[in-house]
C-alpha cells in the first residue's frame, strides 16, 4: 500500500509547498502592503488621540493599534493564497488566549478597526482601506467632537445637620441641572454627606454652587467630574 505523505496531499489538492509559496512572494507587494497599513494605522492613531475623552490616555494602547495592524497585514499576506497556511494559522490562533482587559468599549472598536485595516491591506485592497479609514475617521470625529454631550458630575454636599433632607436642595438643582439624582448618603456621628449625580451646564456651575451655599445647613460643597452615564428614571 502506497504511503500517504503531506506533500502528496498538497499535490492532490494542486497546492504549492510552503517553501515554493514563500519563494514566489512579491517583495514589492509586501513592502507596499506594509507601508499602506502603517500609514492608515497612523491615521487611526491620530484619530484615537484626538477623540480620546477618558481620564487617562494610554499611549501604549495607541501604539498597539499600529502594531496590530502591521502584524495582521503580515499574517494575511502569507495566508491569503494558501489554504494550508490559512488552516494552520487558524489552529495556532485558537490556542492563544488574550487576557488584556479592555475597559472602554470604544477601545474595542478601535482594536477591530486596526485588525480590519491589516486584513484589507494584506489582500492589497488599498482603495477600500483608504476610503473606509477616511469614512470611519470622519464618523468617529463627528460623534466625539460635534455632538454635544452634557458631562456628568458628582455633587458632594456635607452638612452637620443630620435632619437635612435632599428635598431642601431639589428646587435649586432643578433650576440649574438637566438631570439630577441622589446616589448615596453617608451618615456619621457628627455629619452627613450626600452624593448627587448631576448634569449641569458648565456656564452655570459657579452660580449653582453659590446658591447651594445659601442654606445654613450646607457646610462644604464639592463638584467632581467623572466619566459615566446618567439616565432619567
Amino acid at each position: 500500500m502506497e504511503k500517504i505523505t503531506f506533500q502528496k496531499i498538497l499535490d492532490s489538492l494542486n497546492i504549492k509547498s510552503i517553501v515554493d509559496y514563500y519563494q514566489n512572494l512579491d517583495i514589492w507587494k509586501i513592502i507596499i502592503s506594509l507601508a499602506a497599513a502603517f500609514v492608515i494605522s497612523m491615521f487611526i492613531y491620530w484619530i484615537y488621540k484626538k477623540t480620546f475623552s477618558g481620564v487617562l490616555y494610554s499611549k501604549n494602547f495607541n501604539i498597539t493599534l499600529v502594531l496590530v495592524s502591521l502584524v495582521t497585514t503580515s499574517a494575511v499576506i502569507i495566508i491569503s493564497s494558501n489554504i494550508v497556511l490559512a488552516l494552520g494559522m487558524v489552529g495556532a490562533l485558537s490556542i492563544v488566549r488574550f487576557r488584556m482587559a479592555v475597559k472602554d468599549p470604544r477601545d474595542v472598536g478601535f482594536l477591530f478597526w486596526a485588525i480590519t485595516n491589516g486584513i484589507i491591506c494584506g489582500i492589497s485592497a488599498y482603495s477600500l482601506a483608504v476610503i473606509s479609514a477616511l469614512f470611519i475617521g470622519l464618523v468617529v470625529f463627528f460623534l466625539s467632537k460635534k455632538i454635544s454631550v452634557k458631562e456628568p458630575y458628582l455633587l458632594i454636599l456635607e452638612t452637620k445637620d443630620l435632619s437635612f433632607t435632599f428635598a431642601k436642595i431639589s428646587a435649586i438643582l432643578d433650576k440649574y441641572c438637566y438631570i439630577f439624582k441622589l446616589r448615596s448618603q453617608i451618615i456619621t456621628e457628627d455629619k452627613m454627606e450626600m452624593i448627587i449625580e448631576v448634569k449641569v451646564n458648565k456656564k452655570k456651575i459657579a452660580e449653582m454652587i453659590s446658591e447651594l451655599k445659601k442654606p445654613q445647613e450646607v457646610k462644604n460643597i464639592k463638584l467632581v467630574s467623572y466619566q459615566g452615564d446618567l439616565e432619567e428614571g
